[in-house]
């Protein structure tokens, strides 16, 4: 069964490959110029930041941008140490504190953020996350299409300094690289809190962030789409932000983001194989649906040989009685013979085209592909750490766990 589902995979993963790399080759039709400087507003939600607030307000200070046309609001999340302090201290910077109840911290200080925002543009910019200077003028041209509802950037690691932000890095090239090429095909559907901007008055019209959200910035994304707005990426414009670096917050971080997409997924379920909304409804969302289900299927399937195996392990002891016996280990000659082409083929298939579109993302931010730990383990442990995550998120939205983040 599992070398039959695997061929499926590898063989709608071919097809997948061979379309996207088409859509690699297709050139940009559309390149705006930006027409005066309209005023924008970025909005900061900060929540315990001492440690980084400074870096992104610098950077937003820093911003090759007419002064009078730009709005800094840092809205101060009831933090419990001296980020308040930290930005009292920098002028030309409006300050705002925000109440908030349960986990709607980042959605409730925005909104309020949103309340006081002018501009004819509106941005959500991390409080751990920095930006070129440059990165307004490169975006801002985006929006002279009038379908357009969000902009966003290209996001890159400010540091690496473990295997965890190691494995993410490659995982970002990738993720930037994916962005552009959904972009090109008018599927894009997320907006990142690293740097994301929005029309102002569609925002207000919508009534800001979802509070009851765990990724309210994808709930958005989502509703953008669905309201018939399009999505683009400015690859040059570049922002830069920090990652979890242990087990445990790199864990809660993608659990959170998981149990987002299956929650908004569900929510605007209307969308899939929607005709109003082309390849989107058509194409990506069945996609992103049928991803997830083969992820939670591969899973299942992992556990069940897992589970097998341990068994009849376990049932050969109960048969001998506990009487010790001999492994006869194979030679390599054996094991050559023993091996399964069915199976090894479609994974020899998969390991090929990661690494045809790794070295495509790699070229697309001008980064050298080389063959790290952090690349090694992107491809072998973190797979299976990324199934587990999807596996968590899939069972705590069914059994509706609390959330948290």
């Amino acid at each position: 069964m599992i070398e039959s589902i695997l061929w499926v995979v590898s063989f709608l993963s071919l097809f997948l490959v061979i379309f996207w790399i088409h859509i690699i080759f297709l050139k940009d039709e559309n390149e705006f110029k930006l027409k005066g400087f309209p005023k924008v507003s970025i909005v900061v939600p900060a929540y315990n930041e001492e440690k980084t607030i400074s870096k992104t307000i610098n950077s937003l200070l820093k911003l090759d941008y007419p002064k009078d046309k730009l709005q800094i609001i840092v809205v101060n999340d009831e933090s419990t140490d001296n980020t308040y302090n930290i930005v009292k201290k920098f002028k030309g910077i409006l300050l705002l504190n925000n109440k908030h109840k349960g986990f709607d911290g980042k959605a409730s200080a925005f909104n309020k953020g949103l309340e006081r925002s002018d501009g004819d543009y509106v941005g959500c910019l991390d409080a751990d996350s920095e930006v070129n200077s440059d990165v307004l003028l490169k975006m801002l041209p985006a929006f002279e299409e009038k379908q357009v509802g969000a902009v966003i950037s290209t996001i890159k690691l400010s540091r690496v300094e473990n295997i965890y932000e190691g494995i993410q890095k490659v995982e970002y090239i990738l993720s930037n690289f994916s962005r552009k090429l959904m972009s090109r095909l008018d599927t894009l559907h997320v907006t990142p809190g690293a740097l994301s901007l929005y029309r102002t008055d569609l925002l207000k019209q919508f009534g800001g962030f979802d509070l009851n959200n765990l990724t309210e910035d994808f709930e958005i994304a989502m509703r953008l789409r669905s309201e018939g707005y399009l999505i683009r990426i400015v690859p040059e414009a570049i922002s830069y932000t920090r990652v979890p670096n242990t087990f445990k917050t790199l864990w809660n971080q993608r659990v959170r983001w998981f149990r987002g997409f299956f929650y908004n997924t569900s929510k605007y379920k209307h969308l899939i194989m929607s005709k109003k909304h082309g390849l989107f409804g058509g194409f990506q969302m069945p996609l992103n649906v049928f991803t997830a289900f083969i992820i939670i299927l591969m899973f299942s399937l992992m556990i069940y040989e897992f589970v097998r195996k341990v068994y009849n392990f376990v049932f050969r002891l109960i048969l001998l009685k506990g009487e010790v016996f001999y492994i006869d280990l194979p030679s390599v000659k054996q094991v050559i013979y023993n091996m399964n082409l069915k199976l090894l083929f479609p994974i020899f298939v998969a390991f090929l085209i990661s690494l045809y579109m790794l070295n495509k993302a790699h070229k697309n931010e001008d980064e050298r592909l080389r063959f790290t730990p952090s690349l090694i383990l992107y491809f072998t442990l973190y797979p299976i750490l990324r199934s587990l995550h999807w596996a968590s998120a899939f069972f705590q939205e069914v059994f509706s766990t609390k959330k948290k983040w």
